[in-house]
């Protein structure tokens, strides 16, 4: 190979993307090279290898081809001068190479981190790098008093020429403090890097990842999911940054989102095989898969295929790999660091429930049951939950029944007479809503059971619902008949000292019941008969108040609120509904107290939003893991709209949208989206572009699904705006041009039509795509012209003017910067007197311009 075709050959592969491919080129064109006589070109070559082995993720290469590149140096000083600086700046890659390479010695370490110091000072550079290495050595051998003062030392030393970045080394002493047990310290060092101000090939994407747990250990939830958002898209796929994705797949799995952090992995399964890679990229990568690993295992997931296995043979495979990698370092350093630290990650427990991050992937369902616990519940134990929660009139005691029943049948253990009546009337209540026929025999049934214990307080609650399945049947004068007959008996009963006062006050509401339930089904509800039956409900809460019942009073006020609903009275329903609420949680029931706090956020939400917020926050606090799924997501939306209407919280929606979003989940598709647009919406409004990018990513493929025709445009049209704040011209320019194909022919949206079809012009120029951005600035003069909107289709034309210019054009460039001036003063002279000031500065700026075009030309 010629020396002119290894020259080509280094031109070609410095276009190739980093990574194994590109490294055997230059291996191969190195090679050549060293059989030449041109010292330069195999300096060149030799110092794009390293670049390739430090950005391609192969750093333990770097020492061998080094070495060779520092002796030709020493011994070709003249020659090789002009790559002084670059030698030298790589040479703190190398000797970190080293550092991380547990096959190296700490005492070789140490002595080439002396030939590293001598160079630099022969040279006159600053200690800063080989102290900032001192440290990580002291660290790696379980010294964190000399690790601290170390990387001290290397912070006081001046910063020169040869100093990293400003944002690595941000990113080193962060890193120092996380591993010296210092969160809050290692986000205080990376903040300038996390805030945008400092930035380099590799940052923010590395910072941002190595961030994720710090923020999240701290509480900071907002940022920790911000730092996901936009570092994933950075080191996605990203050779060189494997440990930054192994940082994501051990966020996803410590914050409730082990779905996206499969996602993630299936999408690098293919670094799950070691291939090239340093030991220590390697470690870090792997260990964070193992966290997510061990997850999903823990749910149950073992079986879930993931590469060429599953969950659990790829776990295990990469736990060996692990403990094996750890146990070289632990073993060249002297300590027990790497094994140690190795440890803590994968016993870590959780650090929240839930973070919604907005994104709508799903785990599979479970392949297998996950382990059981060391002790199993017996039915005894069983039984005994049900009761309680029956006793507590707990949502869940119907479920609890339930399992009692499928656990016994399963068994083959007898039940209490008593246990068999309320699993049977658990059961009828099932058929309540699909087959009342059917569910009022067995509420029947259930009577006779209760009644033969006996137990005459639930016969009668069983016949009372047996009333209330015979009116669903149509029956509605049989069950008020029926209804009378239980009223009367409860009352018998409860005279006797055969009830308690509640089964008595539940028993003699019935008929009340039944009136309010036909009451509810018609479309025209008479004043008088709201009145009247708002007469009978307020008799029986005096009744409950005189037993102390708070709970049935309690009930009782959420149908007085209806009824004063109905009467056109919201003041009085506002007040029912507060008292609902608090005789609710006097009665240690506060699962039903979030029903009627909704319904007063739903009141408050048109005249007081910070009091909807504060209603909502409440019900959802009130029902907690007891609300049903609707009733959740619905307080999720209403806490949505009710931030939204108040100034100044536009970053409280993001995590609102997206908790409420989630919520719905399985319940409406188009509202879980619309609710992801929300916080899409919402990130871009804050100025958070990247966070708002990486959501509409995720979500304009189903973009239809929530919106109609002029949704759909406008999402293209923020999701565009957003594009163009993070510098992606081409993208933005494809978002605004399918935002003005949604919005043509709409004669309701003409205003945003125009401002899409200028906005793509705009971006296409950017682009240099000097044709198609003529021709959408040309459609947005049409449609300002037709909005008579002088100042932008002005403004319009004078860019088409340029275009024209700068594409060799000058001529028509300048005809056109003239049409516009003379129609420009035609309008100052038309209004006279009056004046017209936005045509006059037009013309001052168009004047301006048209001079500029005339020198240029001239």
């Amino acid at each position: 190979m010629s020396v002119e075709e290894i020259r080509a050959g280094l031109a070609e592969a410095q276009r190739l993307p980093n990574g194994r491919a590109k490294a055997e080129r230059l291996e191969l064109l190195a090679v050549a090279a060293k059989g030449e006589s041109d010292r330069v070109l195999e300096a060149s070559l030799l110092l794009t290898l390293v670049s390739a082995y430090e950005y391609g993720g192969e750093r333990e290469q770097l020492p061998i081809t080094f070495a060779r590149l520092l002796k030709i140096y020493d011994e070709f000083p003249t020659e090789l001068g002009r790559f002084t600086h670059d030698i030298h700046w790589k040479l703190k890659w190398m000797s970190g190479s080293l550092l991380l390479n547990p096959a190296v010695p700490l005492p070789a370490v140490r002595k080439w981190l002396d030939e590293f110091e001598s160079r630099y000072r022969q040279r006159g550079y600053s200690p800063r790098p080989v102290r900032s290495l001192r440290a990580w050595v002291a660290q790696l051998e379980g010294d964190d008093d000399a690790a601290s003062a170390a990387m001290d030392a290397s912070i006081a030393a001046p910063r020169d020429r040869m100093a990293d970045c400003e944002a690595c080394e941000r990113n080193d002493w962060g890193d120092l403090r996380v591993d010296l047990g210092d969160d809050e310290g290692a986000c205080r060092e990376w903040e300038p890097v996390l805030a945008g101000r400092l930035r380099c090939m590799e940052e923010p994407a590395r910072v941002l990842a190595m961030a994720l747990m710090p923020l999240a250990r701290l509480g900071r939830l907002d940022e920790a999911r911000s730092a996901h958002l936009r570092g994933y898209p950075l080191a996605r796929g990203n050779v060189s940054l494997r440990k930054s994705i192994g940082y994501h797949l051990e966020f996803c799995a410590q914050s409730g989102n082990e779905a996206r952090g499969l996602e993630i992995l299936i999408e690098h399964k293919a670094w799950l095989t070691r291939g090239n890679e340093d030991v220590h990229q390697r470690l870090q990568f792997i260990t964070g898969a193992l966290v997510l690993l061990r997850r999903l295992a823990a749910l149950g997931l073992g079986d879930t295929p993931v590469g060429a296995g599953t969950v659990e043979s790829a776990g295990s495979e990469l736990a060996r790999e692990a403990d094996e990698i750890c146990a070289r370092y632990d073993a060249r350093n002297g300590s027990t660091v790497m094994s140690s630290t190795l440890a803590q990650r994968l016993n870590q427990e959780p650090l929240t429930d839930w973070l919604p991050l907005g994104f709508s992937v799903q785990l599979p369902q479970t392949r297998k049951p996950a382990p059981a616990p060391s002790v199993a519940a017996s039915l005894e134990d069983e039984l005994a939950e049900a009761a309680r929660l029956t006793r507590l009139r707990h949502p869940d005691a119907r479920r609890a029944w339930l399992r009692v029943a499928k656990r016994a049948e399963e068994s083959g253990e007898a039940l209490p007479d008593a246990a068999r009546a309320e699993i049977d009337r658990r059961r009828a209540e099932k058929l309540f809503e699909t087959d009342p026929a059917e569910a009022q025999r067995a509420f029947l049934d259930v009577a006779e059971q209760f009644a033969a214990l006996p137990d005459p307080g639930g016969a009668l609650r069983a016949r009372g619902q047996a009333v209330a399945a015979l009116a669903r049947t149509g029956d509605r004068q049989g069950a008020e008949d029926a209804a009378k007959v239980i009223a009367e008996q409860a009352r018998a009963a409860f005279e006797a000292a055969e009830i308690s006062a509640h089964d008595y006050l539940v028993a003699r509401r019935s008929p009340v019941n039944l009136a309010y339930d036909a009451l509810a089904q018609r479309e025209e509800r008479p004043a008088d008969e709201v009145k009247e039956l708002a007469a009978l409900v307020e008799a029986e809460i005096a009744e409950a108040g005189g037993l102390e019942d708070t709970a049935v009073a309690a009930s009782l006020y959420e149908l007085l609120a209806q009824l004063a609903h109905w009467a056109s009275d919201p003041e009085a329903a506002a007040d029912h509904l507060s008292s609902a609420t608090e005789l609710y949680v006097r009665a240690e029931q506060p699962w039903f107290a979030a029903a009627p706090t909704a319904t007063l956020a739903q009141f408050a939400l048109g005249r007081d939003a910070a009091q909807a917020e504060a209603h909502a926050r409440r019900a959802t606090e009130l029902g907690g893991n007891a609300l049903e799924p609707q009733l959740a997501a619905h307080l999720g939306t209403l806490l949505v709209e009710a931030i939204s209407r108040q100034r100044g919280r536009e970053s409280d929606i993001v995590d609102a949208a997206l908790r409420a979003s989630a919520r719905w989940q399985g319940i409406s598709e188009p509202d879980e989206l619309h609710l992801r647009f929300t916080a899409a919406r919402a990130y871009h409004a804050t100025g958070r572009h990247a966070e708002a990018v990486t959501l509409f990513a995720e979500l304009m493929p189903r973009v239809e699904v929530p919106y109609g025709r002029q949704g759909v445009a406008m999402s293209h049209k923020t999701y565009g705006e957003a594009l163009s704040r993070l510098g992606n011209r081409k993208a933005a320019a494809e978002q605004f041009l399918l935002a003005a194909r949604g919005l043509e022919d709409d004669p309701d949206n003409v205003l945003a039509y125009a401002q899409v079809s200028w906005s793509a012009a705009e971006s296409l120029a950017a682009c240099a795509d000097a044709g198609t951005a003529i021709a959408a600035y040309e459609k947005a003069v049409e449609l300002w012209r037709g909005l008579g909107a002088l100042g932008p289709a002005v403004r319009c034309r004078r860019s088409v003017a340029w275009l024209l210019f700068n594409d060799d054009e000058a001529e028509r460039a300048i005809e056109l910067m003239r049409e516009v001036r003379d129609e420009l003063q035609a309008v100052v002279g038309e209004a006279g007197d009056s004046g017209a000031p936005e045509a006059a500065a037009e013309l001052a700026e168009t004047e301006k311009q048209l001079a500029q075009m005339a020198e240029a030309e001239g």
